[in-house]
């Protein structure tokens, strides 16, 4: 195992203590980090995982639980290396509800004491636009389309259509692959009729290796602007490890979120593998 330097340790209690308390937006839980690198050309990335998280709150229908996401799901493919399609998006989101408040949509919400339903799917489209070799930084673009698949009658969704598009950026220094996201999200408000939200959207994530395999992840993300009724002001952070073994990326996160409206907590764990499926992209 290669030990973490005087620099390294640094950093890592840096991105603990200060980079963690931002704010985001929106009720799809939690807000990512991107790398810019694109998967090598002629490979498939996938993964799975699942989630828990305690004292999960939904502004927008009122409930307030404990969420478990089963199958969180990533998809992402490159044909030349210099484009990559993914999606994303979650099988079964299930709240366990423990408390209710009246809002805007606790009228039509479900009144079970645990109500289910898919996570929106987003569709994205990710190019790079420089290499760090040829620039101080790799840098890419990456455009998304939200699909409003969680319903709000189950209390879980907002039935509207969301669009990011972000800039990506990767530097390596001091043996240390850091990570900022850039850009703007268009998202629908589901309380006004062809009405809109224009938010700012910002990320971060260091990654710094413990060894040849292993790596500490701290990684936070957002949105923020202009806000309203059931879009809301959120916060949270992730902290965790990643390693390979047995062929297979292992990553698990704890998640800490901070704003007045969600003060929930909790764990991710993902899986995920590479493999080939063209021969001969060329």
């Amino acid at each position: 195992m290669i030990f973490l330097t005087a620099f390294q340790r640094f950093c890592a209690v840096f991105c603990f203590v200060f980079i963690i308390p931002v704010s985001l937006l929106s009720q799809q839980y939690p807000v990512t980090t991107e790398t810019p690198s694109i998967i090598p050309a002629g490979t498939a990335r996938a993964e799975v995982g699942v989630g828990e998280y305690f004292d999960q709150s939904f502004p927008l229908s009122g409930l307030d639980g404990n969420l478990t996401k089963l199958g969180m799901l990533h998809f992402g493919f490159s044909y030349d290396g210099n484009v990559e399609l993914q999606f994303d998006g979650t099988l079964l989101d299930i709240l366990r509800v423990k408390s209710r408040e009246a809002a805007f949509n606790s009228a039509i919400a479900s009144a079970n004491s645990v109500t289910a339903d898919i996570g929106d799917f987003t569709i994205w489209t990710k190019f790079r636009l420089i290499s760090e070799y040829r620039f101080f930084s790799l840098a890419s673009i990456r455009f998304g389309v939200q699909l409003p698949n969680a319903s709000n009658e189950s209390g879980l969704g907002i039935d509207e259509f969301n669009f990011y598009s972000s800039f990506l950026f990767e530097k390596h220094y001091a043996g240390i692959r850091w990570v900022v996201n850039t850009g703007l999200g268009i998202l629908g408000d589901p309380a006004t009729l062809s009405d809109q939200h224009d938010t700012f959207i910002f990320a971060f994530g260091s990654y710094i290796p413990v060894g040849e395999r292993s790596m500490l992840v701290f990684e936070t993300a957002g949105r923020t602007g202009h806000d309203g009724i059931g879009v809301y002001r959120l916060a949270n952070a992730k902290v965790g490890a990643q390693a390979l073994f047995a062929g297979l990326s292992w990553k698990f996160l704890g998640v800490r979120s901070f704003a007045p409206s969600d003060n929930s907590n909790g764990a991710e764990l993902v899986v995920g593998f590479d493999f080939a499926i063209l021969e001969n992209p060329h």
